[in-house]
């Protein structure tokens, strides 16, 4: 069950999993919120520091490059990844006049970490809590806000490796990578399942979602592309 917390004017939703989520309708917009707070800045900062110590250690676990380059890569693709995906459906949703920030879960962070070091990341780390007047469109582009910026992501991995050409070393590994997991955590958010936001995009509309998800086939088709050619 979602907990209740009462501050100020709203009543803040904060659920118990990794997504985009608000009840409480029938707030007038207030277009003026502060865009951040200590305590948000405090769960960003604590989020990308265990995601990126915990996505690190799967790293090291296979591959053959040096300490710097798999932090560095870890560190890139928690925030092209993670800290885009969440961001993106805050600026969206302050758009609308909503109150809006970034929660994090402490609990499930820490479970990352102990999962990392078995070789597997289980991340849900927090979500966007939104106040504000969100009916189902609203909250449906909101959503859509998250997954597409990690479609963005990939399709920029996607446009470099073609214009560029590069099929080899660290530029290569790096921008396949980030590619790759660009396109798992686009995809992933993508069910059409509760608490995932491709449930609230396909409640909203459902041939926005099917074009996403074509978008999304396309270049999963480009990514194979690039790899086959590489070998």
């Amino acid at each position: 069950m979602a907990r209740k917390v009462k501050r100020g004017e709203y009543t803040i939703v904060e659920p118990s999993y990794s997504a985009s989520y608000t009840l409480d309708q029938g707030y007038p917009l207030r277009p003026r919120h502060p865009l951040t707070s200590p305590i948000e800045i405090r769960d960003i900062l604590a989020a990308l520091a265990a995601l990126t110590f915990a996505f690190y250690l799967i790293i090291s676990r296979n591959s053959d490059s040096g300490p710097v380059y798999n932090l560095g890569f870890a560190a890139l693709a928690v925030f092209a990844g993670f800290l885009l995906h969440e961001l993106s459906h805050k600026f969206v949703a302050r758009r609308y006049g909503c109150w809006a920030e970034f929660r994090a879960d402490y609990r499930m962070l820490g479970f990352a970490v102990i999962t990392s070091f078995f070789g597997v990341m289980f991340a849900a780390p927090g979500a966007v809590m939104i106040a504000g007047n969100v009916d189902r469109e609203r909250n449906g582009k909101i959503s859509l806000a998250g997954p597409g910026s990690n479609l963005l992501t990939a399709t920029a991995c996607l446009s470099i490796l073609f214009l560029t050409g590069v099929s080899s070393g660290a530029s290569f590994d790096a921008l396949s990578g980030l590619l790759m997991f660009s396109l798992f955590l686009g995809g992933f958010n993508m069910i059409p399942i509760m608490p995932f936001d491709g449930s609230k995009i396909w409640r909203w509309n459902k041939v926005v979602y099917i074009l996403t998800l074509l978008a999304a086939g396309l270049l999963v088709a480009g990514a194979l592309s690039v790899v086959a050619y590489t070998f």
